[in-house]
């Protein structure tokens, strides 16, 4: 079933992401395509295995590689400034360990599009699949959305430096309508009713980011965007432009979690919601209009 005129917003989260494997999983069981899909941070990895159409990945890469000696710790923020082995995520595994489908992610027809932070000016910027070949979208896109400023290093596209898109645009909904898509399915890492705080920054934080004064503004500010999305996710479910899938059940899963039972369980969630309340998306899909719907 490919939905014709619906685009598919992934936020992002960080090891949160493992939850939207799950939903993920469920859409492919279901034979569930979009022709718009764009995401952030853990969602644009999320979103990079679907559009290439490889269901088991994003498990492996977000549940069953997460205690690799190479996946992340403090070792290597001392050794490489970075948490999480960007290295090891955007090269040993998509071209060694997991190997990514290249080929079937470029050919796809799917619209497929990340959301960046630009470093100097701490403004969104959204890149589509089409501009750059397999390999530097994996290496440079995915890697620079992933990216968080303090744990981990801008990444440099096309002579300017980037961070992760969740800065500014966590949830790139206003984007997909912006793009021409009337109805969205929108798929959330945190349980209905949060709402973020402010950033609380220490002083080493903000002494790093004195050399990026717009993503120190942006982190500021952060959570105001992201509620304001987020009553605009909660008006459109009511008016029937936005299907929401979020946890239902409570999660305990933190963005830097390396519990790989706890990640697992969350995977199984996603799953599991998604599945369960598969027939009210079905019907809410055939709602959008008949015109909309495609039959594969």
């Amino acid at each position: 079933m490919r939905n014709n005129k619906i685009g598919l917003v992934l936020e992002g989260g960080g090891m949160r992401g493992a939850y939207t494997s799950g939903v993920l999983a469920a859409f492919m069981d279901e034979n569930i395509k979009f022709p718009y899909v764009i995401g952030v941070s853990a969602g644009a990895n999320n979103g990079a295995n679907f559009v290439a159409e490889q269901r088991e990945r994003n498990k492996k890469v977000f549940v069953d590689y997460v205690n690799h000696e190479d996946y992340s710790g403090f070792k290597h923020w001392v050794a490489g400034r970075s948490f999480f082995n960007m290295d090891f995520l955007f090269d040993t595994l998509p071209n060694d360990l997991v190997p990514f489908d290249y080929e079937t992610f470029s050919k796809s027809s799917t619209t497929f599009k990340v959301c960046v932070t630009e470093c100097m000016t701490g403004q969104p910027v959204y890149f589509e699949k089409s501009q750059f070949d397999g390999g530097e979208f994996m290496r440079d896109v995915l890697r620079a959305s992933s990216s968080l400023p303090i744990i981990s290093q801008p990444v440099r596209i096309n002579g300017k430096l980037y961070f992760d898109g969740g800065i500014t645009d966590s949830i790139p909904l206003e984007k997909s309508i912006e793009d021409g898509n009337k109805y969205n399915v929108v798929v959330l890492t945190r349980n209905e009713g949060y709402r973020k705080e402010p950033q609380t920054l220490g002083l080493y934080s903000r002494h790093y980011l004195k050399q990026y004064p717009k993503i120190l503004h942006a982190i500021e500010a952060r959570h105001i965007k992201y509620n304001i999305t987020l009553e605009k996710v909660k008006d459109l479910e009511e008016e029937g432009f936005v299907y929401a899938f979020r946890p239902i059940e409570d999660i305990s899963v933190d963005r830097l979690e390396k519990d790989t039972e706890k990640l697992n369980e969350l995977y199984e969630q996603g799953y599991r919601e998604a599945m369960e309340q598969m027939d009210k998306f079905k019907s809410w899909l055939d709602g959008t209009g008949k015109d909309k719907i495609e039959i594969i």
